[in-house]
Formats: structure tokens, C-alpha cells, sequence
């Protein structure tokens, strides 16, 4: 959470001729968004999907599953960040229909400079795969049905 902006970054410098994307969530995005200004000044041709669903997703997905549903501090007011894309110079869309989402990245893909996505998506929606909170990658949960309450 938080290193997918810096870490495009550093692929995209690598790797100068190859497409790089970031996916990120809207609170991990918080945390390094002022990289949109390297990737402007730079002119890094990275491209965003930012899956925005107004929480710190992960941690509130974890309270919700193995800590009673009890939510604390999860919920991450965000900018307006097509408005911060824009004022940084990144092109950028917003995506709140599924019809509109190939659309968006053709248009992220033949924009000749970095952009960034929004998807804005149901804040109630779980993601997986996902480890659980202390758990390792040998625990992943690949399936919500397998999930359990108690955690490991």
C-alpha cells in the first residue's frame, strides 16, 4: 500500500520503451501521490488505474472478515483527483459505468504522456485474492467462500 506509484516509477525509467501501469487503491494512492509531479516533470508515459472506493479497502476488508465488522479509521476522504491530475498535467478520466471502461483505457493507452483512471467502485466490494492479517502468501485466500472469521 502505498509503493505501486513510486515502483511504476522506476520500471518506467528501466524500462523506458515498455507500457508500465500502476494499480492502486485510492488510500494508497494518497500516500505517494505527489509522484504525479516526477511522472509530469519527467514526462513518464505511466498509466494509473486507480480503484477508488473512499476506504483504506485492504485494511477495512480485514476488520470487516476477522474483526467483527468492527470499522475503524478506514474511511479515507479523497481529493477530487481529476482535478489533482489536472492541476499536476496528467491526463485523466473517471470511470463510474462498466460500459465506459474499455473506452477509458484505450484512451489512458493512445494518450501520449501519463493519465491517470479513477474507477470509482461500490465501497462495500471485497477484493481477493488476500491474505489474512498475519498470515503469508502460503495463506492466501483465493476464494470468499474459504475465507474464514477467525483469521489464522
Amino acid at each position: 500500500m502505498g509503493f505501486e506509484l513510486p515502483a511504476a516509477l522506476g520500471v518506467q525509467v528501466g524500462k523506458p520503451g515498455a507500457p508500465v501501469w500502476v494499480v492502486a487503491g485510492d488510500g494508497g494512492f494518497q500516500m505517494t501521490l505527489q509522484e504525479l509531479i516526477t511522472i509530469s516533470e519527467e514526462k513518464l508515459p505511466v498509466k494509473i488505474a486507480l480503484i477508488n472506493n473512499g476506504y483504506l479497502g485492504m485494511v477495512r476488508q480485514w476488520q470487516e472478515m476477522y474483526f467483527e465488522n468492527h470499522l475503524k479509521a478506514v474511511p479515507v476522504p479523497g481529493p477530487d483527483f481529476i482535478k489533482l491530475a489536472d492541476a499536476y498535467g496528467v491526463g485523466s478520466v473517471r470511470v463510474t459505468e462498466q460500459e465506459d471502461i474499455l473506452p477509458a483505457l484505450r484512451k489512458a493507452q493512445a494518450h501520449d504522456g501519463p493519465f491517470l483512471i479513477e474507477f470509482v467502485v461500490d465501497s462495500t466490494t471485497n477484493v481477493y485474492p488476500m491474505v489474512p492479517p498475519g498470515g503469508s502468501l502460503a495463506d492466501t485466500i483465493e476464494d470468499p467462500a474459504l475465507a474464514t472469521t477467525k483469521g489464522i
